[in-house]
This record gives C-alpha cells, structure tokens and sequence, in this order.
C-alpha cells in the first residue's frame, strides 16, 4: 500500500492563494494524502472561505502569526509517514507528490526529498536546487531544466519523514519565524547522517513569498541574517567554528560595506542588528546548541560534503 502523506500548508492571510495550493493537491495522482492548513491568525476571511469550500481539509488556528514555524503546532495531528510541508503560494503538477514518495522509498537514508521549482507567473525556471557556503550564506541555483537526482543542502518546502521531525520534536525551530529555517532544518537532517535529495521529476509552481512582501526588506535581512548566524553556532563542532567564524564575519562586513555603497542604510543596520541580536541571546543559542548535537551522527565532514563556494562569489558577491 501506498504510505500516507500529510500535506501541511501555512497560511497568513492568503486567501487569495491557497485555493490554489489546496486545490491541486486534491488533484494528486496519488491519492494518499490527508490536507492541514496551519492558519497563522489570519484576518481576511481565509479560515472562514477553507471552512466552508473544503470540507475534508484539517484547519488548525494559531492565536499569532508565527511565521512558517507557526507549522509546528499542527504537526501533532499528522497521520502520514510523511509530511509534505508547503507555503500558500504554491501549485503542485499532478505528479509531484508520487515522485517525492518513490524517491524517499527507495532510500532510507533519505530523510527529505525537495522538489523543482518554477516561477508560477511566467513558468521560467526558478530552481536547479539550492546552495550553502561556508559563510552560511545561500540561495537557489539557476536550474537548466536538465538537472538530476542529487543530495542538497536545504529547501523551503518538501516532503520529510515523520518519524524525524518526531526524534526533534519540531520541524523548524520556534524562534526563527521565517527566513534561514529552511537552512537550519537541511543541516540537521546532515547532522544526523541522513540526506536531502533534490528530485527534478517532482514539480512545483511558486508564486515566490507572495505573503512576506508586504513586509519590509529590512526586517527579511535581519531574520534572514540572525537565523543562519545562529544555525552556524548551532551545527558545526567547536573547531569548526573558531575555523570559519572570520569568514562568516567577513562576508556580512563586506555586505554591510556594499549595502552603504549603495545608500541602502536601512539594510546595513538590518545586518548590524542581527550580529548583535545574536550576541545578546548568545546563552540561548548555547542551549539550542547542546540540544541539537545530541542528535549528530557524523562528523562535519559529512555535513560540509554538500557546502560549495562557487555559488557565494558567482551569485551572492557577483566576483
């Protein structure tokens, strides 16, 4: 038998939207699969309008916008062995879900398999997969349309095993929000010696954080600035980190330095802010730290194993 997929969907204010994300999972060639829209107190009519259209969809209210980690507390009511998790921004091709399921099927060390993405307004292609660098900067490679099956570092949305989001207790960690969870999440799923795998035959649509524009550039820049900080500080091993903080540093000095360049002051203090919020919260980030390493299995070489540099000097830093 085909296993059950749980397919949580996160919505704040998307009514607009989510019909979509809703509609075409119902529309699944696989036929497995329980729908749970996680509502981050939304006030456009949206819990109302998935009431009352979709009968059979599970709606769990949070009391506050807590971002994509508001998924969490709806991860208690998930049936499935696995859970595919997704924005409200997003249309699926009837055949995504079978391929995400055939691929973690055949390998049980894969713990996450992460789809294609691609613009859902013009159909370009959006994503080849993702890259991270030792800076802990990252971002989505250029796809071709010819790419392969591979491990990757991270991805905003897919499908992971149940029984690993079980072992943590949570899939993206409560204090993040958004931005950099996606980051943190992949490099746990290393952490513990398993593996994400890009699937190119598994596709999705995305209207590309349709609901986080409406919020300013220089709140995303320190979310997106504290959280992968705070994740170096929680994965590598101690020579690790004094091995790579110089680096992590440098570059958010060079971006600093660029952002004031540019007269973009507000993003500069953005990246300024983040450093010393990490500063400040260090003995938290300690915490979260020692409980994440109880969970590692190999050592950073296994981790670093899909980390590349290329993609910071080409794409980030344009050198």
């Amino acid at each position: 038998m085909n296993p059950l997929v749980s397919a949580v969907i996160v919505n704040y204010n998307g009514k607009e939207i989510i019909e979509t994300a809703i509609d075409t999972l119902m529309e699944q060639g696989y036929r497995q699969i329980e729908i749970i829209v996680i509502d981050n107190d939304s006030t456009d009519g949206s819990r109302e309008m998935i009431k009352r259209k979709y009968k059979t969809v599970k709606l769990v209210k949070n009391r506050k916008n807590l971002g994509y980690c508001g998924i969490n507390l709806g991860l208690s009511g998930c049936k499935g062995k696995y859970i595919l998790f997704l924005n409200n921004d997003i249309r699926l091709d009837k055949n995504c879900v079978n391929e995400l399921v055939k691929t973690a099927e055949s390998n049980k060390d894969v713990a996450m398999v992460a789809p294609r993405l691609i613009n859902f307004y013009d159909k370009n292609l959006k994503s080849g997969g993702t890259w991270l660098s030792r800076a802990f900067y990252n971002g989505h490679i250029k796809g071709s349309g010819k790419e392969t099956k591979r491990e990757i570092p991270y991805l905003g949305v897919g499908m992971i095993r149940k029984d690993f989001v079980d072992m943590f207790g949570y899939l993206f960690d409560n204090d993040y929000f958004i931005y950099g969870e996606d980051v943190d999440l992949g490099l746990r799923i290393r952490l513990a010696g398993k593996k994400i795998m890009f699937e190119p035959k598994s596709v999705m649509y995305h209207m590309h954080s349709t609901t986080m524009q409406k919020k300013s550039k220089s709140f995303s820049t320190f979310l997106m600035e504290r959280n992968l900080i705070t994740t170096f500080f929680k994965i590598f091993s101690l020579n690790n980190l004094i091995l790579y903080l110089p680096y992590v540093l440098f570059f958010r000095l060079i971006a600093i330095v660029r952002d004031i360049l540019a007269l973009r002051f507000d993003l500069a203090f953005a990246r300024l802010q983040a450093i010393f919020s990490v500063l400040f919260n260090f003995s938290s980030i300690i915490k979260k730290r020692k409980e994440t390493q109880k969970f590692r299995k190999v050592s950073d070489d296994y981790i670093l194993k899909v980390f590349s540099e290329v993609y910071l000097f080409k794409e980030k830093f344009n050198v």
